[in-house]
């Protein structure tokens, strides 16, 4: 949908420009200059914050995949605990008999 909408942008762009370059007149009228920075202005700003989406979405998914491994690694320590513990209470139980 936002690439559909910066292709007619783009092309109402170069559009006016034509009309003004091919204008009878020969001046560029003022509103047509607006418009035409406006519309590059919106462009551009529309790029960068692709650009900057992309890179904030991995970023986001780099540290969802380092909260996994560390959430990973530490029920894994948990779990090492809990069978040393019954280790523990089995060697104390063997010992005793």
């Amino acid at each position: 949908m936002k690439n559909i909408f910066l292709i007619i942008l783009s092309i109402i762009s170069i559009a006016c420009a034509g009309y003004t370059f091919f204008n009878q007149t020969g001046h560029i009228p003022m509103i047509t200059m607006f418009l035409l920075g406006f519309a590059l202005a919106i462009f551009l700003m529309t790029l960068k914050m692709n650009v900057k989406n992309k890179k904030l979405n991995s970023y986001k998914r780099e540290l969802e995949k380092e909260s996994i491994a560390s959430t990973e690694s530490s029920s894994r320590v948990k779990v090492l605990e809990s069978k040393i513990e019954v280790l523990e209470k089995a060697l104390e139980n063997a010992l005793k008999k």
